[in-house]
């Protein structure tokens, strides 16, 4: 990496946005990516890291801003790495991700015969599910709780996070001072909140088990919080890692869930969910309407987590095979499958493995939703197959470009597409894409 010219300031004008959220601007051959600058701003940069042709840079200042800007409302804006967008109108994100996963597709010669409306929901206060860093500094005798600084392992210190729900237990500084005053206050390493329809719940991780006196200290604090609050709050403490969190506070915690498509579905402090809960009961019930799962049909679920499509399928079909990696989540789509009286079947398979799935029964559909990485596994297998109808859920734009054109080769063809802004205020899209087999 070269590293000449680093710290020089470059005058530029902002072409487009990469993938990232990124202004792209060029001087020669070279070209520059500017965090926080938008398409037809004139912007001063502050080179930082250069690779191959592109360096890397810092916004300076913005001389000619774009419509699209505003004002970003966050104050931890910037050096928090968790927002990256919050300079751009929610409007113009919605159409930043859109051309992004158009840009991704047209690269893989995938073609989208109509868009649909994109499914969005409020742009603060959104976030359901959140992971804060905790770290004791010795040399300043204080812990910082936050999230990392942009492009950096540092820990950015926070009071409120504006995606966040408002809620007086969400006070940064309040849990700063309150880690402070435990004796293992140096083992404390992350502090992850979730909002699930009926409780507040937060597991905190530590390195070691808390003593006797710290858990009254956070027992306490948690009793005076839930004096003013109508929502129940939950405190879990993990202290072995993939070991499950124990409930500190209280006694008899309820069971959490959260409502999908009129079922409430039951989810563990760790279990993975939707961050976004109003997109997410959107998005569930645009997969139900794409699918249009038949009363005599046998679906596959695949990715299945929790249930969060499982579920509702199964009150629409004859029969859902949910297939899932980790056992604590088949366990727990057993369970509510029992619970709820639904025709599924909840199976353990490792769905990077290419014969995962060639024991299963025929499907008549396939629902999926794979992590960032993709289905590059599974796609062999649904062609195989000649599955009639795929719908497939994606969280990441060039991993779903790669596996529609597989499909898109061997004779799929897709019906429907659309994003769902999952994520506002960041760079991060989520798509659904309906396939139908039509031959070769």
């Amino acid at each position: 990496m070269t590293q000449s010219g680093k710290g020089r300031v470059v005058s530029l004008t902002i072409d487009n946005l990469n993938s990232e959220g990124q202004g792209v601007g060029r001087l020669g051959r070279d070209v520059y990516f500017v965090p926080g600058a938008l398409p037809g701003e004139r912007v001063t940069a502050r080179l930082e890291n250069r690779s191959k042709k592109i360096w890397h840079t810092r916004l300076d200042s913005v001389e000619a801003p774009a419509p699209e800007r505003t004002e970003p409302p966050c104050p931890h804006y910037r050096r928090c790495g968790g927002c990256d967008l919050q300079h751009m109108t929610a409007d113009a994100q919605v159409a930043f991700k859109q051309a992004r996963v158009e840009r991704e597709l047209s690269r893989q010669k995938v073609a989208v015969p109509q868009w649909s409306q994109a499914l969005t929901g409020d742009a603060w206060g959104y976030r359901r599910k959140a992971r804060l860093g905790v770290r004791f500094s010795k040399d300043q005798n204080t812990n910082f709780v936050g999230f990392r600084e942009e492009g950096s392992k540092h820990l950015s210190n926070i009071s409120r996070c504006a995606v966040l729900p408002d809620h007086e237990a969400l006070d940064w500084d309040a849990w700063r001072a309150l880690i402070g005053s435990l004796e293992a206050r140096s083992l404390i390493t992350q502090i992850e909140p979730l909002w699930a329809d009926n409780a507040l719940v937060f597991v905190v991780r530590a390195l070691k088990p808390l003593g006797h006196n710290d858990r009254n200290v956070l027992a306490t604090q948690f009793d005076a919080w839930q004096q003013r609050s109508a929502r129940q709050l939950q405190l879990w403490v993990r202290t072995e890692k993939g070991a499950e969190a124990d409930c500190l506070w209280p006694e008899d915690p309820d069971e959490l869930w959260h409502q999908v498509e009129g079922l409430k579905l039951r989810i563990q402090p760790d279990d993975f969910i939707q961050v976004n809960g109003a997109v997410n009961r959107q998005m569930v019930a645009q997969a139900l309407e794409w699918l249009a799962p038949a009363e005599n049909e046998q679906i596959w679920d695949l990715f299945a987590g929790h249930g969060n499509f499982s579920m509702p399928l199964a009150s629409h079909c004859r029969h859902v095979v949910a297939v899932e990696g980790q056992d604590s989540m088949v366990n727990s789509l057993k369970a509510q499958a029992e619970k709820l009286a639904l025709p599924l079947q909840a199976i353990r398979a490792d769905l990077s493995e290419t014969a995962a799935l060639s024991v299963l029964p025929e499907p008549d559909a396939v629902l999926l939703d794979p992590p960032r990485a993709g289905a590059a596994a599974v796609v062999p297998e649904l062609i195989r197959r000649r599955v009639a109808r795929v719908l497939y859920v994606s969280c990441d734009a060039a991993t779903l470009a790669r596996d529609l054109g597989a499909l898109c080769a061997a004779g799929y063809e897709v019906k429907k597409t659309g994003i769902m802004d999952m994520f506002p205020q960041t760079h991060h899209v989520e798509t659904m894409v309906l396939l139908e087999y039509r031959g070769k």
